[in-house]
């Protein structure tokens, strides 16, 4: 009997160990990211680039993307860039490709200011001008961040910040 009852716990263990980063456990733990049931194709994404050059993002190198929407004067953004710093530390570079892109009218200095306050480096920054790809994306407020499979569709959003450093969320991220 109390061997029967060893297994059953342990099975249950094994069961709840394997599928504790899945799409249903992350929903609970992170209630701010919203799972496609299907993933969702993306429009031709066009960003300029700190030269001013327009940048069109087809390739994503067999990489899950991050593409992290942000502005200066947002608090939770402030927050949150450091911490997709870390998570880019985390995930082997081979896996994970960091997108940013600032929706204000902001020249190179202000950013590189903004970025060196907040102690954010090697993360190239992208700026969408017009608000073009924030209106054909529907997006609603910020920080918010598009997870992209490696196939350029969107898995995943995450609406507003989220704790980047949270092993779960990397783990996680790595599963894709």
């Amino acid at each position: 009997m109390k061997s029967n009852i060893l297994l059953l716990i342990s099975i249950f263990f094994i069961f709840n160990t394997n599928s504790s980063y899945s799409q249903p456990i992350i929903n609970k733990t992170f209630t701010n990211i919203v799972i496609h049931k299907k993933p969702k194709d993306l429009p031709v994404l066009k960003l300029k680039n700190r030269n001013k050059k327009m940048i069109i993002f087809s390739d994503f190198s067999s990489k899950v993307t991050l593409i992290n929407f942000w502005a200066t004067w947002c608090a939770p953004c402030r927050v949150e860039l450091p911490k997709l710093k870390i998570l880019s530390s985390q995930v082997p570079s081979d896996q994970l490709n960091i997108i940013l892109v600032n929706i204000e009218n902001k020249n190179n200095e202000d950013i590189d200011a903004f970025f060196k306050e907040i102690r954010v480096t090697n993360f190239e920054n992208f700026f969408d001008e017009n608000l073009k790809l924030t209106k054909q994306l529907s997006l609603r407020g910020i920080p918010i961040t598009l997870i992209v499979n490696s196939k350029g569709k969107e898995v995943a959003r995450i609406i507003g910040d989220l704790n980047f450093t949270d092993k779960r969320f990397a783990l996680w991220i790595n599963s894709f």
